[in-house]
């Protein structure tokens, strides 16, 4: 784990697979960053040859697919006022292959609420991550995950909506699509909040 750092969340499976496990460790800086909030980490560690080693650093490059950025976590923005909030971590088998997805919803903070990162990664038998699914609201939003899937809901705001107040919410339900073979959205429900 990061010097300086304490862990905030702890989760431990078998990622890939291999009847071994892996931790998933999310971390903040005892000290403030620029912005005056801890710094977010977050690693993944597997016990290799007897040892724990970190195979994967957020802080880094983020893992490739479903069209996600090129990192999940970025360096506090003083000039911008932004910060980045573990805001959910947890270990789900949303493929239903007996090896268990890292869910992590990352909220983006500044003086208001910023958009809310959903990522969904999976690891293969090497060890290498993969983005199954990703996702960025415009502002805030709320994720679950239970019974294999992952819900997510959050604000849907028109270009002349002000921040407190979006035009409709949508709720979008995540999962494993076997025709597919893929995780991706199985449902959405949109709730329109514009007066009749």
């Amino acid at each position: 784990m990061r010097d300086g750092a304490r862990p905030t969340i702890v989760r431990r499976g078998d990622l890939d697979g291999d009847g071994g496990v892996e931790l998933v460790v999310a971390s903040a800086s005892r000290d403030p960053g620029a912005f005056g909030l801890p710094t977010p980490y977050l690693e993944v560690f597997a016990a290799v040859d007897g040892d724990w080693r970190r195979v994967f650093d957020a802080s880094g490059n983020a893992p490739p697919g479903a069209g996600a950025p090129g990192s999940m976590l970025a360096p506090q923005d003083q000039e911008l006022a932004v910060g980045q909030v573990m805001e959910v971590l947890e270990l789900a088998d949303l493929a239903r292959d007996g090896a268990p997805e890292l869910v992590a919803a990352i909220a983006n903070v500044g003086a208001t609420s910023g958009p809310l990162e959903l990522w969904i990664l999976s690891m293969g038998p090497d060890g290498a991550l993969r983005t199954e699914y990703y996702m960025r609201t415009e502002r805030g939003g709320k994720v679950a995950v239970a019974e294999g899937r992952v819900l997510i809901e959050f604000g849907v705001y028109r270009k002349d909506d002000p921040g407190c107040c979006p035009s409709s919410f949508e709720v979008r339900t995540i999962g494993h699509d076997p025709e597919r073979d893929a995780i991706r959205v199985l449902d959405r429900e949109r709730t329109s909040l514009d007066p009749p």
